[in-house]
């Protein structure tokens, strides 16, 4: 490869290595399994650095490899070896609820999503990625991908609202 290519796959790994992580480990739910994943695609990307077309942006390509990375590895794992959602929360109570409480309550709703509606929705909430991008990175139409994340935001209001979580008690 030339130095610029490698140069240009080393900015892109620096850059968006976090995400990728943060990607990964909310499809798989395991901090070894979603490190693997970023690992594995990184490989794949260079890879095939030379057959990127200019389609899209090369962080949206590469994110593509991330995501199928993820979808493969969690359909490889046995079911009994996946995390509990709320094992990955860890955020402070504030006075007016125990912020713990709603996290685990949402990333449960959020995993008993289908899964294209479960990716769009942590795409779009929590990666706060324009609809054309995940579309991109899901090989999808923006107008599905719009019906997902509708049915998705609705069935974790249902299931929010079903919890009654006491937001204003004191602790």
């Amino acid at each position: 490869m030339l130095p610029e290519a490698q140069r240009d796959f080393t900015e892109l790994i620096q850059r968006q290595a976090g995400l990728w992580y943060r990607v990964a480990l909310r499809i798989v739910l395991d901090h070894a399994a979603a490190q693997d994943c970023v690992q594995d695609a990184s490989i794949k990307i260079w890879a095939n650095w030379n057959r990127f077309r200019g389609e899209a942006q090369r962080s949206t390509w590469a994110y593509r490899f991330v995501v199928n990375e993820a979808l493969s590895a969690k359909r490889r794992a046995r079911p009994e070896a996946s995390a509990d959602p709320s094992e990955l929360s860890g955020v402070p109570d504030s006075p007016y609820f125990e912020a713990d409480a709603v996290l685990k309550a949402l990333y449960a709703a959020v995993a008993e999503l289908p899964e294209q509606q479960r990716l769009v929705f942590q795409f779009r909430y929590f990666d706060e990625l324009p609809y054309a991008e995940i579309a991109h990175i899901l090989g999808t139409s923006q107008g599905g991908l719009k019906a997902n994340y509708h049915h998705a935001v609705a069935k974790i209001k249902k299931t929010m609202v079903g919890l009654n979580l006491d937001l204003h008690s004191e602790s």
